[in-house]
């Protein structure tokens, strides 16, 4: 005997429902064919404007009464439905008896938190809000629409997707001590396809980042929890034989999602930061005591210099430590600092102590004196391909950029990544690698393959297209001669 059309089944799981419980385990009812809502309910005018999914789970089954072998069983979307607005797909968690709220979480889980993001919220964010507003610094790259992030304070969490960013840079006021310093920082204005679940803490402006307390912003990554199989038609007609096949598009509806771009304009190209060079050869010192604290507990000791990168030497009785890119390094002597922050252009240092009392103690900061120099940024890419793409690049730019410089971009599972120079010929972020400041090879290994068709993208600023005069020579005064004819 053989096993026939009509014994191959779809029959219905426990529940056939939009509810939490819906799915489960098969049961003994079969799916009519060909009857209409056999499967689905009606696509209300309200779901045609606002979307929404329905999932069904359905059992194949053989109802033969031999026990002949089923080969070569599989199951395929035949055709889409006519209307342009509905989209079928298949897909299996691999569970015989998950319900609905499990195969929503695989659903869900196309993407997972990954590290914190460069920015962060900017005062309370309340529940219902459609948008967020957050602040980074103004060298950093703004998120960009259509990516998705996780908002998480302790056990509260919740995926939002940007659908619009608004970017502009505000100068904000901090009191240290008796004075009043001022400071700048990119505002984002970030619209959200979904709206806040609940109440968010943020911060106030801060030239460090977000308090402590405060909720975090989290970057999310491409996880492929589950694969999905679908119908498209053919925009070329294919032949037996083929081992291509052209399609209208890959796409197909999965959940409901809206989508609009930004135009950026009059903005500099490249992220790049700005050089910091040496204007001596000589170094100085700054004696500092009893300092303030931010609202982050770090003590801050400001140097009225840029810092040259890599020259910083902090001593006293709360022991010795040397510059390491951006950070400080204990070289000796008591070791009481806990964390650490170098801002080279600002000439500031914030040094977070296990007591912060300990801000009252004497200390030396010794450096090289720096010129921040505001240029363009230079840029070049390699285009990655089927055959170059590897996790491990090199290049040479030129001209050579100046330490603390270069910035190192490219794309993962659709995704930008970054890596940045930490001043110390270091590359720290996405991946690791090197850079070499004589002869300005840039040695990379990334975190993830690029995707082929894309560009890794460098950018930098350089330390050789001009001289830093210091105050041996005087400078030239310039004169400008008015002539006024006579008039009648």
């Amino acid at each position: 005997m053989t096993i026939t059309n009509e014994q191959i089944v779809l029959a219905e799981s426990q529940v056939m429902a939009d509810t939490e419980d819906g799915g489960g385990r098969m049961s003994g009812n079969v799916v009519e064919e060909g009857a209409v809502n056999n499967t689905m309910p009606d696509v209300s005018r309200l779901d045609r404007v606002y979307g929404r999914v329905n999932m069904r789970k359905g059992f194949l089954s053989v109802r033969s009464p031999n026990q002949d072998t089923l080969l070569g069983a599989h199951t395929i979307a035949l055709r889409n439905p006519a209307d342009p607005r509905v989209g079928v797909t298949l897909f299996q968690t691999g569970s015989h008896t998950d319900r609905r709220d499990a195969a929503r979480d695989r659903i869900e889980s196309y993407v997972v938190k990954a590290t914190e993001a460069n920015f962060w919220l900017w005062g309370d964010q309340l529940e219902g809000q459609r948008g967020i507003s957050a602040l980074q610094r103004t060298d950093a790259i703004p998120p960009e629409t259509g990516e998705v992030y996780a908002l998480s304070e302790g056990s509260t969490e919740q995926y939002v997707r940007v659908t619009e960013v608004e970017v502009a840079t505000q100068s904000f006021t901090i009191q240290v001590g008796n004075d009043f310093r001022d400071f700048d920082l990119q505002t984002l204005q970030i619209s959200l396809a979904n709206q806040l679940e609940t109440d968010f803490t943020g911060s106030d402006p801060r030239p460090t980042g977000k308090e402590a307390g405060a909720a975090a912003i989290l970057t999310t990554q491409v996880a492929d929890a589950a694969r999905y199989y679908g119908a498209k038609k053919l925009s070329v007609s294919a032949a037996p034989g083929d081992l291509t096949a052209q399609l209208e598009s890959v796409y197909n509806n999965l959940v409901p999602s809206a989508q609009s771009e930004t135009a950026l304009v009059d903005r500099n190209g490249g992220p790049g930061r700005i050089p910091v060079v040496p204007a001596s050869a000589s170094t100085i010192s700054v004696d500092a005591d009893d300092v303030n604290l931010d609202g982050e507990n770090y003590a801050v000791y400001y140097t009225g210099r840029a810092i040259v990168p890599g020259s910083l030497v902090v001593s006293g009785s709360n022991g010795n430590y040397a510059d390491d890119g951006g950070k400080l390094e204990h070289t000796g002597g008591s070791n009481y600092v806990v964390e650490s922050i170098v801002d080279y252009a600002e000439g500031v240092v914030r040094i977070r102590y296990d007591l912060s009392s300990r801000r009252n103690a004497p200390i030396t900061l010794t450096f090289i004196p720096g010129a921040a120099f505001s240029q363009q940024s230079y840029t070049a890419s390699q285009e990655v391909t089927l055959q170059t793409r590897s996790l491990t690049w090199v290049f040479q730019p030129r001209p050579i950029p100046a330490p603390g410089t270069l910035i190192v971009e490219y794309r993962a599972l659709g995704r930008w990544a970054t890596l940045r120079d930490l001043g110390d010929g270091r590359l720290s972020g996405d991946g690791t690698g090197q850079i070499d400041y004589s002869t300005g090879t840039i040695n990379i290994t990334m975190a993830a393959l690029p995707d082929v068709g894309t560009e890794i993208i460098y950018s930098w600023g350089d330390d050789q297209s001009f001289d830093i005069q210091d105050g041996t020579s005087d400078a030239p005064i310039n004169a400008v001669e008015l002539r006024i004819t006579d008039t009648y």
